[in-house]
């Protein structure tokens, strides 16, 4: 599901005058690692479209990246959209899922609206994402409690490094295909019960996964627990709302618009929280008349 608050602003220029490739990230001139990643989609881009300038990439986030709120899909859709155009090339959107893929995998999803599933596919040239429902389709909203501001402390690339030591990470990939046939089939009858329970099964044994990683992987906080043992308590006094989690300790609420505010204040009166982003389910990666320098 985009989220309609959770934004990534990115603008690319190539340019002649430029003698160096700079990558800046809120602000700030990114490490090595950072760049890297930045520019091998620049690479290819300017690989295809003949392009052979320096490249200036200044991308701003208006929520905590490396927190587990899926900054990489947002910064990544951004970046094959801006980059592309730049470079004066018009990619279709499963062209620009593709692209935005090589440099996150879920940001192959944050190019299309409303709710989108990455398909598996056999090969870089089918393994894109499709739309299955369109922003308005239902009034779901996902409230981001966020109980860490900062950078978790293992990375998803890192996590995902040690995935395969996990005793249960075979029996995962069983369950897989079966669940995300199950919750296309919830989302599209707006069955939030059943919807909600998949959705906290599948955050649960992501964790899972992590925790028993060799060496294991500790995404929870205290507030993660708080915020999960709430919702448990609210559900039996009536509130249908469920959450789920990246790889990062921060949770995503998620519920109806009927009942969002009412449990916004809720989750802001958990000590542990923060503050909370509330979203809509949102278009993907679009052109702004914006921009950043």
């Amino acid at each position: 599901m985009n989220m309609g608050n959770c934004l990534t602003t990115t603008t690319v220029e190539f340019n002649p005058r430029f003698r160096s490739d700079k990558v800046i990230i809120n602000g700030k001139e990114v490490n090595a690692d950072k760049k890297n990643r930045v520019l091998r989609i620049m690479d290819i881009i300017r690989d295809r479209s003949g392009v052979v300038w320096c490249v200036k990439v200044v991308s701003r986030s208006n929520f905590p990246a490396d927190a587990g709120i899926a900054s990489s899909a947002s910064a990544f859709s951004a970046l094959a959209l801006a980059g592309s155009v730049a470079a004066g090339q018009e990619l279709s959107q499963k062209d620009l899922s593709i692209l935005a893929r090589l440099g996150s995998g879920s940001a192959s999803r944050s190019v299309v609206d409303g709710f989108a599933e990455w398909l598996k596919g056999k090969d870089n040239g089918s393994s894109y994402a499709e739309q299955i429902a369109a922003p308005d389709f239902w009034d779901l909203v996902d409230i981001v409690a966020v109980v860490e501001k900062g950078e978790k402390k293992k990375s998803s690339t890192e996590g995902h490094a040690v995935a395969t030591s996990s005793p249960f990470y075979k029996t995962r990939q069983k369950l897989l295909s079966q669940r995300i046939r199950e919750m296309k089939k919830t989302l599209l009858r707006k069955n939030l019960k059943k919807f909600g329970e998949l959705l906290e099964e599948e955050a649960v044994e992501l964790h899972v996964i992590a925790m028993t990683s060799t060496p294991p992987v500790f995404y929870w906080n205290k507030g993660t627990m708080e915020v999960i043992n709430k919702l448990r308590q609210w559900r039996e006094e009536g509130i249908q709302a469920y959450f789920t989690m990246d790889a990062g300790p921060n949770v995503h609420v998620i519920c109806r618009s009927a009942d969002s505010s009412r449990l916004n204040r809720k989750l802001k009166s958990i000590p542990e929280v923060y503050f909370t982003i509330t979203n809509k389910a949102s278009v993907g990666s679009l052109l702004s008349p914006k921009h950043l320098f």
